[in-house]
C-alpha cells in the first residue's frame, strides 16, 4: 500500500542514463578519494616510524658526543688567546649593531622618499 506522501517521477530513457552515469561517476570518484585517504594515512604511519626512528639515532648521538667531550681534556686558552677571542666577539657585535643602523637607515630613507612623494 502506497504511502500518501510519496511522489512518483517520470524520467525519460535519457535522462535515466544521465543520472546512472553520474551516479557511477561519483561513487568511482569517492572509491578513488578513499583510496588515496588509505595510501596517505599507510605513508604518514611510515614517516611517523622514520622521524621516531631518527631521534632516537639523535639522542644516542648526542649522549655519544657528551661522552666523549668528558672524556676529552679542556685545554686551557691562554690569556692573549682569551683577550682576541673577546676581541672577535665584540667586532662581531659591531658587525650587527652597523648592519642595524643601516636598516634603519633605509626605512628613514624610504619614509622621506614616501613623504616627498605624498606632499
Amino acid at each position: 500500500m502506497p504511502s500518501e506522501n510519496s511522489i512518483h517521477i517520470r524520467l525519460d530513457y535519457l535522462e535515466a542514463l544521465t543520472a546512472r552515469r553520474n551516479l557511477l561517476s561519483s561513487e568511482l570518484f569517492s572509491l578513488n578519494v578513499a583510496k588515496r585517504i588509505a595510501a596517505y594515512r599507510v605513508l604518514r604511519l611510515e614517516e611517523f616510524r622514520l622521524k621516531s626512528k631518527l631521534y632516537g639515532k639523535i639522542k644516542t648521538t648526542r649522549s655519544h658526543i657528551k661522552a666523549l667531550q668528558e672524556m676529552l681534556p679542556n685545554p686551557k686558552i691562554p690569556k692573549i688567546l682569551r683577550k682576541e677571542q673577546l676581541g672577535e666577539k665584540s667586532l662581531k657585535e659591531e658587525t650587527k649593531a652597523k648592519h642595524e643602523e643601516g636598516i634603519e637607515f633605509q626605512l628613514r630613507e624610504i619614509q622621506r622618499r614616501l613623504e616627498e612623494l605624498q606632499g
